[in-house]
């Protein structure tokens, strides 16, 4: 295996499986892709796949794929996982209710505001819950646009729904699903802008599951051929299920522990999986227990005292990952937490009171100086 990593890892870079690595800035695209031309003809011999799995990476890997002429995702199958206006285009074609959208400009965003409540405008390529903005009369989308003139083009709008979100977060061979688990988030992702918890929980079997899991599997059969990892959110608005938006990895927080604690399947192993043998790993029905997780902020300041979770047999796993003493900046996305910490109970009402017990155990305290 030849490894491009971020400066930030290199020295977690071990193991003898690792013929070369190479360490970049994780955020200078142009690094990236030159150490991954290198890698890819290291010592000559040409490289089987191309495997990413951080969001913001899949669609320059699907590039990188066609350039150097090696299997798997390609760059239109990478857009209709990543480019927001592109995804709902491709599934308003295959009849999957989507909000009304367009790509940002002024005229387009006041035409939409006219027929709802709200529009939201964010990043058409955007990820953690980053630069998402709710804007409820003209006044706010002129100021909008002044604010953003110079990255209008980056930024699609779209129709607010007035509805609770919801995931499905599944393993995918050839568009249908092997395995698949819903949630319900408690707290808006963009909880971490106030910083107050994201709480999450499993949805449990029912009607309203039976029903996250059809959809899901409608939106995935649009996407033909795909296998892989999806996190696909979408809202729940009376009777109807309005698509949000899918992505072809595994999902954040505390996710992966969750699906792990059910189906026994870890989802970053079957992403590595599907992209390098086309295949993703057998799984059986998920388990009865259900799961949930929270998703613990701080402020900019000095962490005062250690973030100790519960000391209960129903903690699944904790992420602690900020310790005393550390300097601590304003998260600026829902992945900036100091805490994830990922739970289980028989069900979504005993889920979700032992993630407020965790919640109030864990408060963080912070100084924030002078």
């Amino acid at each position: 295996m030849r490894l491009v990593t971020s400066l930030a890892k290199v020295t977690e870079a071990v193991g003898d499986e690792l013929e070369s690595v190479l360490a970049v800035d994780a955020y200078d695209v142009a690094a990236l892709k030159d150490a991954v031309r290198y890698q890819a003809g290291f010592k000559g011999r040409k490289a089987d796949r191309l495997v990413a799995v951080t969001e913001r990476f899949l669609l320059p890997a699907a590039e990188l794929r066609e350039e150097l002429a090696i299997p798997g995702q390609t760059v239109a199958q990478a857009l209709h996982f990543r480019d927001k206006v592109l995804m709902k285009e491709h599934l308003r074609r295959h009849g999957v209710l989507v909000p009304e959208f367009a790509a940002f400009s002024e005229p387009a965003a006041l035409d939409l505001l006219a027929r709802a409540t709200a529009v939201v405008a964010k990043p058409r390529l955007g990820s953690g819950s980053r630069d998402i903005f709710v804007l409820r009369d003209p006044a706010e989308v002129h100021a909008f646009t002044v604010q953003q003139e110079e990255r209008l083009h980056e930024f699609e709008v779209e129709e607010f729904i007035d509805g609770q979100l919801f995931h499905v977060d599944s393993v995918v061979q050839d568009s249908e699903v092997v395995a698949a688990v819903a949630g319900r988030y408690i707290d808006e992702t963009t909880s971490y802008t106030e910083l107050r918890p994201c709480r999450d929980v499993a949805v449990a079997p029912g009607p309203r599951l039976d029903a996250l899991l059809e959809f899901n599997q409608r939106v995935l059969t649009a996407h033909p051929g795909f296998t892989g990892v999806t996190h696909h959110e979408m809202f729940v608005r009376g009777d109807d299920i309005v698509f949000c938006e899918i992505a072809a990895r595994a999902g954040g927080g505390g996710v992966i522990a969750g699906f792990l604690s059910r189906t026994g399947v870890n989802l970053d192993e079957a992403v590595i999986q599907a992209q390098v043998e086309g295949t993703v790993p057998a799984s059986p029905a998920p388990a009865a227990h259900l799961t949930g997780f929270t998703v613990i902020y701080a402020g900019a300041g000095v962490l005062e005292q250690p973030l100790t979770p519960p000391d209960e047999p129903w903690v699944l796993e904790r992420q602690i990952l900020a310790a005393p003493g550390d300097t601590l900046s304003e998260p600026e996305n829902c992945n900036d937490a100091v805490a994830i910490i990922s739970v289980r109970g028989d069900t979504e009402d005993e889920v979700v009171q032992r993630l407020n017990q965790v919640r109030d155990h864990m408060a963080p305290v912070v100084s924030r100086g002078l």
